[in-house]
């Protein structure tokens, strides 16, 4: 029992040590981390540094891939930019593994003590020091729960079983285990840390460790996928890249491992047995190993990778109608070719307006709306073209240039608001033709409103604009007699209806001049 509660409590402090570590270095990178990933992939030597960088931070290359998905759907990263980070974050995460193979017993009771003694007299009065704390302290509890289970793993090589085990018997144990104990760990570093640790003990044999390693390697590929299985195209693709990345290192190795036990071959078994003589550091260095050759395949072919995976995850409807068609980064080196492509993917917002007050119509002639070309995809569109305006304007160029940048950076606000606007007056007409006193009233509305956005849309010259400016003359008096006659015409109208009725009017009043606001700002 004393035996089994050693061997317990080892794992307890271990796995207790390696979730407070990791958390920690998180919250302790934070904010740093995506001012340092959007500032730093500007060629791929800094990117795979960036990459390791990360890795080390947050010892968990799942955590990376998804904290680049995020900048991915938001704009701030690119696919292509995205792959070596997201790979050599893998390599990242053996820093740890490697700081494993080396007894720092006495530093860590030491490093326990300091935190213990940091925390009782609360010298840490701002919370700035939180987060490194809790790294420290967890990095702590992980050697010393490995200390406590090394320790108490010896006497286990005693017993018969595990001794044959440990002498050559089932080597594909090891690798099962290890792919399906990182499926639960979530960390291949984990269970690499615990494979060293356990041949260190003598309980694994060095191949039975080497295949417990990649057997985490594929698990962690496995696990990224489990934990994007809810996302879709562009937002499942890091996931689907860190799965193959992992798999092809997992599948390079293994079958390097058999080609070097049947045909007796020195290749990476002897490798690190010659490089590195100490058990727990040979372990170490095949992790590496694996990690640095897998994250190599992944970046080999940027651009075969990246059409391979949005193949594999294409855009969904809403994807495509929030990316921009035109827009790329190299045409901010010709401001003139910027300007009329931002001109253009405007234009693409324009088109989508009438869809928004189609189906209020009496007849309505578009086709149905595809899914997510709505309010957010125009609202990611948006804020795509104002990213790009705003890295425009702080390149410079001539004054023509920039009163083009500022104008069309009040086209696409307005573009906005309009949109937000439609949608105002859609959810409002939507209750109002609930009453039928209003219904015909609303359905004028929208007639009107369809008419001026076609006109928005299809305006393409100064004559287009002079024309859709004369349409979208105030209309104030106009809807204030309108209100009055259907007042005095519906007497029996609700309060309720009354209200929907003036919202309805003040928002097509905002409407028309929005889009009387918008030719003006192409004449100008």
């Amino acid at each position: 029992m004393e035996l089994i509660a050693a061997l317990l409590g080892g794992i307890g402090l271990f796995l207790i040590g390696i979730k407070g570590l990791g958390s920690s270095l998180q919250a302790l990178a934070g904010p740093r981390m995506r001012a340092v990933v959007a500032h730093a992939t500007s060629n791929p030597l800094r990117a795979a540094a960036t990459g390791l960088l990360l890795g080390g931070l947050t010892q968990s290359s799942n955590a990376v891939t998804f904290i680049l998905t995020a900048m991915i759907q938001s704009g701030l990263l690119g696919l292509r930019r995205a792959l070596p980070i997201a790979a050599f974050a893998n390599p990242g995460t053996a820093g740890l593994v490697l700081l494993a193979t080396v007894d720092i017993r006495l530093a860590v009771l030491w490093l326990i003590g300091l935190v213990g003694l940091s925390s009782a007299l609360n010298l840490d009065r701002s919370g700035r020091l939180k987060p490194a704390l809790g790294a420290l302290l967890g990095l702590a509890l992980m050697f010393l729960g490995l200390d406590l289970l090394k320790t108490a793993a010896v006497p286990l090589r005693e017993l018969p079983l595990l001794a044959s085990m440990a002498g050559g018997a089932g080597l594909a144990l090891p690798f099962l285990a290890g792919a399906g104990v990182t499926l639960l760990a979530q960390s291949s570093s984990t269970v690499s840390i615990l494979a060293l640790t356990l041949h260190a003990a003598g309980l694994l044999g060095f191949e039975q460790a080497a295949l417990a390693v990649y057997g985490a390697s594929l698990g962690s590929g496995g696990a990224v996928l489990l934990l994007s299985a809810g996302l879709a195209g562009a937002a499942r693709r890091l996931a689907v890249f860190q799965a193959l990345v992992k798999a092809a290192g997992a599948a390079l190795f293994l079958g390097l491992f058999v080609l070097e036990r049947l045909a007796g071959l020195p290749l990476v078994l002897a490798a690190t047995t010659e490089l590195a003589p100490d058990p727990q550091a040979r372990i170490g260095l095949l992790f590496l190993l694996l990690q640095l050759v897998s994250a190599l395949l992944g970046v080999m072919a940027p651009a075969s990778m990246a059409a391979l995976l949005t193949r594999l995850c294409p855009d969904s409807p809403a994807e495509a109608a929030s990316r921009p068609q035109f827009l790329y980064d190299r045409a901010l080196d010709d401001p003139p070719t910027a300007l009329e492509l931002v001109a253009r993917e405007q234009q693409r917002l324009a088109l989508r307006l009438p869809a928004f007050v189609d189906p209020l119509r009496a007849e309505p002639e578009l086709p149905p709306e595809p899914a997510g070309t709505g309010q957010a995809a125009s609202r990611a569109l948006e804020g795509a073209i104002g990213r790009f305006l705003a890295e425009l304007l702080t390149r410079g160029g001539d004054r023509d240039v920039l009163d083009r940048v500022l104008a069309l950076e009040a086209a696409n606000a307005g573009l906005a608001a309009l949109r937000e606007t439609l949608s105002e007056f859609a959810a409002t007409a939507r209750q109002g033709t609930a009453a039928a006193p209003l219904r015909p009233t609303l359905e004028r509305l929208a007639e009107a409103l369809h008419l001026l956005l076609g006109a928005l849309a299809e305006a393409r010259d100064a004559t287009d604009a002079e024309m859709l400016r004369d349409m979208a003359d105030d209309r104030g008096t106009l809807m204030a007699g309108l209100r009055q006659r259907l007042a005095e015409r519906e007497p029996e109208l609700t309060a309720e209806a009354r209200a929907l009725l003036l919202a309805a009017t003040a928002q097509f009043e905002r409407a028309v001049w929005l889009v009387r606001r918008q030719a003006q700002l192409s004449l100008a």
